[in-house]
């Protein structure tokens, strides 16, 4: 059997179980309650006065749709599945990529989680960067992430996400070599219940559209507004800047993205965006939707 159809088993399998678990997701039955849910916490002990805190679940804190990460893990014997679809525009240029399914399955502790995630690429048209047409499994993504501290007053809480794609891909959409990345996010409550800013700063190996390697320094800047407490609305900045590329395509991207995202339940989210590019190398227009489940 292929890769690309290894993969797409993998895809179909984690499908089946998200949409299983949108009829009835569940809270794991020896899921801990009360542990330590960062590295510092089960290193240092709790602060004086967070037990109570500490022994209630909160709401899901999927990774999506915001281009920073949730700076929380999923907390140990519980798992959340991701998923998603994107459209983008660049001139006469188009991607589709689905279903950007991410699984992340909490391991040892609550501070720590396994990432496993996947997609289909499919791509359209000539230009700067694109690679005319291409469709097929993109390389399977494979990381971790450890929640360092929750937020201490002006300190934020902070997760890094070591990571790195191997090659699996179909061979237009390949690497041909395991590309290792580093990401961090950070997270301030500003107004408690109201408003919150994240943060990304994400430094990776990433492909060109002729396979060539190059470093790649990420940037995310996002303002997150409570409606309610089953509806937050978001606005961000999203940057990237390579660096070590001479291709025609690899100069600096901006990009403004807004959206929604509704908490169904403290287990399920669905969320839509729409973002539009703010430099001559980023896509003139993005959309997309998706969903985040909570087992």
């Amino acid at each position: 059997m292929s890769s690309f159809a290894i993969v797409r088993v993998i895809i179909a399998a984690i499908l089946l179980v998200g949409g299983a678990s949108l009829a009835s997701p569940a809270r794991a039955a020896d899921a801990p309650v009360g542990a330590a849910r960062t590295l510092l916490e089960s290193l240092l002990g709790r602060p004086a006065g967070s037990e109570a805190e500490a022994d209630e679940e909160r709401p899901i804190d999927p990774d999506r749709p915001h281009f920073p990460e949730a700076a929380t893990a999923v907390g140990k014997g519980r798992f959340v599945l991701e998923s998603g679809y994107t459209f983008s525009e660049k001139g006469s240029a188009t991607s589709q990529s689905f279903p950007e399914a991410l699984l992340r399955v909490g391991l040892f502790a609550d501070w720590f989680e396994l990432r496993i995630g996947q997609s289909v690429l499919d791509e359209e048209g000539t230009g700067p960067g694109a690679r005319g047409s291409a469709f097929g499994a993109t390389d399977l993504y494979l990381g971790v992430k450890v929640a360092l501290v929750e937020q201490r007053g002006l300190l934020p809480a902070i997760a890094l996400i070591p990571q790195m794609t191997i090659p699996t891909g179909s061979r237009a959409l390949t690497a041909d070599r395991v590309l290792p990345g580093l990401n961090v996010d950070c997270a301030w409550e500003v107004v408690g219940g109201l408003f919150s800013v994240e943060l990304l700063v994400a430094t990776n190996q990433v492909a060109d559209d002729i396979h060539r390697s190059h470093v790649e320094v990420a940037t995310g800047l996002t303002g997150v507004l409570h409606v309610t407490r089953a509806l937050e609305a978001f606005l961000e900045w999203d940057a990237a800047y390579p660096a070590g590329s001479d291709r025609p395509s690899s100069g600096p991207r901006h990009s403004a993205v807004g959206g929604l995202v509704y908490f169904v339940s403290k287990d399920v989210a669905v969320d839509v965006r729409v973002g539009a590019g703010l430099s001559a190398r980023a896509p003139d227009l993005l959309v997309g939707a998706g969903f985040a489940v909570r087992y």
